[in-house]
């Protein structure tokens, strides 16, 4: 009986404290409903209220629009007591607008009123939120008060939708603070009281991708002249300002103080350097069609001996000197293999684009992996539809790295060329500028940076030999960025040339000659297009400057003058 006595009062316990839980959380959920009708219902006749007030006393008190609405509140309703926040702006409204422009220049049509409403219940914060449109009875009016149109641009100088724009006025009269998106025409309207001193600070995250910032500055003891000032805003005026923000992007510098490549080329003297051919034979010092008294095969293949590299550490790019007139044309591929067991494209997916095959004077290999591909064997297919006419190749050149150090724990100043305004002197405030120090690796990384030109700058006891893919470095937005910088030993008067093509590309295996009475250097451009002159030149500006390559018209520069570190670029046309 016990037994039973106790089995019995357990399942009543559990019977009871069930129904009493459930009807504890139904009296909860009665309570939270009813505190949030009585919300409601106080909205309700709160709205009902201000939509009765004349049109002019609707707007906040010490607010903009001016009004007799208090903006914040404490108000009680069924025991429970709400805060109450309220907000009025102005609204324009796009029906009278042309282009995007208020065709009367007015744009505050009406208003908007926006009531927020907070309570305590359960030991938790809710909230309800109601807002209105306030249409005034006869036309709309800016009495007291002006408009502030910003319009923001991104980096490509589009339009840009979705931007944060802030403007604000920490002045005596009205203190301002309202923060907007820009429209689908990249425009954010406000409209203000007339004052003077109103600033703005534009960003955006859009599609969880972060932008730059840009704004007006006050003058301050750091920038007495800035670019971007505060303006005012006249009654019935528009103050129109435009700003311009990117995406933002990684900077990854790695710095060397020592780079050695190497390079094979074939030029076709004789056959020697082709290990297989088909239909094809060389003449000239050319690879051509094989012909019959003339009469040229439509197609044919030549794989070159095998590029087999003893040391190796990636590899670079492949130039080839093409003369393809109408009518025919030339691929060049990537192989494994050889002779006797036969050649296999290297796959896409080791060498995007290879399959297809290449045609460009210029072709970027360093996707191949040493450790999968420590050589390689180029094959060069020919062809033509017109058999009178054969296209023919001049030369082909592979470039590789061998080796580099890295130039550890040395510091940089790097600096953008934006500016946001003068020092007393005159002299120009930058708006991006950080000191970084190199890892062991030699490696810097600058996470989310905003897009501008950057120069960076060292110890004076090192020149920058070479820069990869081309000093100063251009950060575009929203785009990461790698840079390879080459620092050796200084010299009081050193000569850094960059060769490029009509497509603004670096070209390597380019013979660069500098001379002057007493003095005659030859390089040739390495992987980036580059030579630098170092350790020999002097102060003068009388060098002569030659610069030539198989397939490029030489160009000479002369006069060239040295003095101090000297950078030019030559351009190279067929």
């Amino acid at each position: 009986m016990l037994i039973e006595l106790i089995i019995t009062s357990a399942i009543m316990v559990v019977v009871f404290g069930s129904l009493f839980l459930a009807f504890q959380f139904t009296l909860e959920l009665l309570s939270i409903s009813r505190a949030k009708l009585s919300g409601l219902s106080l909205a309700n006749d709160r709205m009902e209220y201000f939509r009765s007030l004349p049109y002019d006393s609707v707007g906040v008190v010490s607010g903009f629009p001016a009004g007799t609405i208090p903006q914040t509140s404490v108000l009680s309703l069924n025991g429970i007591s709400f805060n109450e926040r309220v907000r009025v702006d102005y609204v324009n409204d796009p029906a009278d607008d042309v282009a995007g422009v208020d065709n009367n220049g007015i744009t505050t049509d009406y208003k908007q009123i926006r009531l927020e409403y907070q309570w305590e219940i359960g030991g938790e914060t809710k909230e309800l939120i109601l807002s209105s449109f306030i249409v005034p009875r006869s036309i709309e009016s800016n009495v007291g008060g002006g408009t502030v149109r910003i319009n923001v641009l991104d980096a490509d100088s589009t339009l840009l939708p979705g931007a944060t724009v802030r403007l604000f006025n920490s002045s005596s009269t009205f203190s301002y603070d309202v923060t907007n998106l820009t429209t689908a025409a990249g425009s954010a309207l406000f409209a203000v009281p007339q004052d003077s001193g109103y600033q703005v600070e534009v960003s955006a995250n859009i599609g969880g991708e972060q932008y730059s910032t840009a704004r007006t500055y006050a003058a301050t003891t750091t920038n007495p002249n800035p670019n971007v000032v505060p303006f005012s805003v006249a009654e019935a005026g528009i103050s129109t300002l435009t700003f311009q923000i990117g995406a933002l992007g990684d900077l990854d510098l790695s710095v060397k103080s020592a780079v050695v490549e190497n390079s094979a080329a074939e030029t076709f003297a004789d056959s020697l350097g082709i290990a297989l051919s088909n239909d094809t034979a060389v003449s000239g010092g050319d690879l051509v069609l094989a012909d019959t008294a003339g009469v040229y095969q439509t197609s044919g293949i030549a794989y070159l001996n095998t590029t087999a590299p003893s040391t190796i550490n990636s590899w670079e790019v492949v130039r080839v000197v093409p003369v393809i007139p109408a009518t025919t044309n030339f691929l060049l591929r990537l192989y494994t293999g050889d002779a006797v067991g036969g050649y296999t494209p290297i796959p896409d997916s080791d060498l995007p684009g290879n399959s297809t095959g290449f045609t460009d004077t210029l072709i970027d290999v360093s996707a191949l992996d040493v450790g999968t591909y420590a050589t390689a064997t180029i094959g060069i297919t020919l062809s033509t539809s017109n058999t009178s006419v054969t296209p023919a190749i001049e030369e082909v050149a592979v470039y590789w790295r061998e080796s580099d150090s890295a130039l550890a724990s040395q510091s940089f100043y790097i600096q953008g060329h934006k500016t946001i305004g003068t020092d007393a002197s005159a002299a120009p405030i930058y708006k991006a500028t950080s000191t970084a120090t190199t890892n062991a690796n030699g490696e810097i990384q600058i996470p989310d940076l905003e897009y501008d030109i950057y120069s960076v700058d060292t110890s004076a006891s090192l020149d920058l030999a070479r820069a990869c893919p081309a000093y100063p470095i251009v950060h575009q937005a929203g785009i990461d960025s790698e840079v390879e910088l080459l620092y050796v030993a200084n010299s009081a008067n050193t000569l850094r040339v960059h060769v490029l093509d009509s497509l603004n590309r670096s070209v390597p295996g380019v013979d660069v000659e500098l001379r002057r009475s007493g003095y005659n250097q030859t390089l040739q451009t390495d992987t980036c297009g580059q030579v630098f002159f170092t350790g020999g030149p002097t102060n003068n500006n009388d060098y002569e400057l030659t610069v030539s390559a198989p397939g490029y018209a030489t160009q000479v520069v002369d006069p060239v003058e040295v003095n101090g570190d000297t950078v030019t670029t030559i351009n190279l046309s067929v």
